[in-house]
């Protein structure tokens, strides 16, 4: 991509953040904007306030007069526009819903986009072919932003990763419920503390900022949800590897998932992976 797209694109991200928040804020007076509707395109429940997100998106990108594949969680894989399509947009409207509703302050939007440099080569687009990313956190207006090779950005400015060493300082993110006793007790007896909050692209960005020093699904995360904060976080200078220290290569795909392990340093990242392994 060169700047003119890339700026464009960046641009649209923004718009589209701004119209899904506002559509989330107006879905407040709906009594049922908790409601189940149906089950999403990803195999799981969508609510109305999903929806609300999905639709304020999709419109903006209807509105951009350019032709794309958008990967959303409710929708599925879909084609927006007559000509062929200039990139694929992969997107979560609305990551955290459960947060969203009951306004635990930690839910927003992440969206990560590939350029489709030829039509042969859609299906083999992967997770490392995502040039642009984007996450927002609706509830304190945070922004992250990446470009491939350019580096990372929260609210505009550059963010200080952590240089913590020892486990035993560390503050983890761990979706502990997808994990054995055993392994999380090894965990749980090394660091300082474990935190999880329930926005996967939003945690991921906090091990980007600081906030973290390390994030951590050994079960099987989509890449829906870290397509955009993987990127944020390796042009911070963060490493992201699956649990057996293998890179992220998979294709972007609605229902492709992997584990993840995403750490502030090398040496975070060797303990972690020796303990859980």
């Amino acid at each position: 991509m060169n700047d003119d797209v890339i700026n464009f694109w960046l641009e649209v991200s923004d718009t589209i953040a701004l119209n899904v928040e506002n559509a989330i804020k107006n879905a407040a007076s709906d009594p049922e904007v908790d409601t189940i509707t149906k089950i999403g395109a990803d195999g799981t429940p969508t609510h109305k306030i999903d929806e609300y997100a999905e639709n304020a998106a999709i419109k903006t990108l209807e509105s951009t007069g350019h032709s794309l594949i958008l990967i959303s969680e409710e929708i599925g894989t879909i084609k927006i526009g007559d000509d062929d399509p200039e990139i694929i947009l992969i997107m979560d409207p609305l990551d955290g819903t459960t947060n969203a509703l009951k306004q635990i302050p930690c839910y927003g939007i992440s969206i990560a986009i590939a350029e489709i440099k030829d039509d042969k080569d859609i299906n083999n687009i992967t997770l490392g072919n995502i040039e642009i990313g984007f996450v927002k956190n609706f509830a304190n207006e945070d922004t992250y932003i990446a470009v491939k090779n350019q580096g990372a950005l929260k609210n505009n400015k550059k963010m200080s990763i952590s240089n913590i060493s020892n486990l035993s300082e560390a503050t983890v993110c761990n979706y502990i419920y997808r994990e054995d006793k055993e392994r999380v007790n090894k965990l749980l007896s090394s660091i300082r503390r474990l935190r999880l909050i329930g926005a996967i692209s939003i945690e991921l960005c906090y091990v980007a900022d600081g906030t973290y020093d390390a994030f951590l699904d050994t079960g099987s995360v989509r890449l829906l949800d870290i397509a955009a904060a993987q990127l944020i976080l390796k042009e911070n200078n963060g490493i992201v590897t699956d649990k057996l220290s293998n890179e992220l290569s998979s294709q972007l795909d609605l229902m492709e998932t992997t584990s993840i392990v995403a750490v502030a340093n090398e040496s975070i990242h060797k303990k972690i992976i020796d303990l859980i392994n």
